[in-house]
């Protein structure tokens, strides 16, 4: 399974949030059979590395996108990169995000 983006899990409609309360889930795609699947993030995965494949993420190709599409996955952008932070670090974010 290789890691190819990251995708929010449908969260419960909280009218109080001022973002989406999704849970951060990773997608990952299988090298042997091509299945694409989605699982939770881990208290123990590495969050650089969770930064890291969001940003890796935003430069996938066309063809990825079409893939994501037809199996109904919208990967997180660059607009939610502040959400990651957040989900990841709390409000200690901003000291990363310098």
């Amino acid at each position: 399974m290789q890691p190819i983006g990251l995708t929010l899990k449908p969260g419960k409609v909280n009218r109080y949030a001022r973002e989406n309360s999704g849970e951060i889930m990773l997608v990952h795609y299988c090298l042997s059979c091509g299945r694409i699947s989605c699982n939770r993030i881990a208290g123990d995965d590495n969050a650089y590395s969770i930064i890291d494949l969001l940003n890796e993420s935003l430069a996938l190709d066309s063809s990825w996108m079409r893939e994501m599409s037809a199996n109904q996955i919208s990967l997180l952008t660059s607009a939610d990169k502040q959400m990651v932070l957040r989900a990841l670090f709390g409000n200690a974010y901003l000291d990363f995000d310098k």
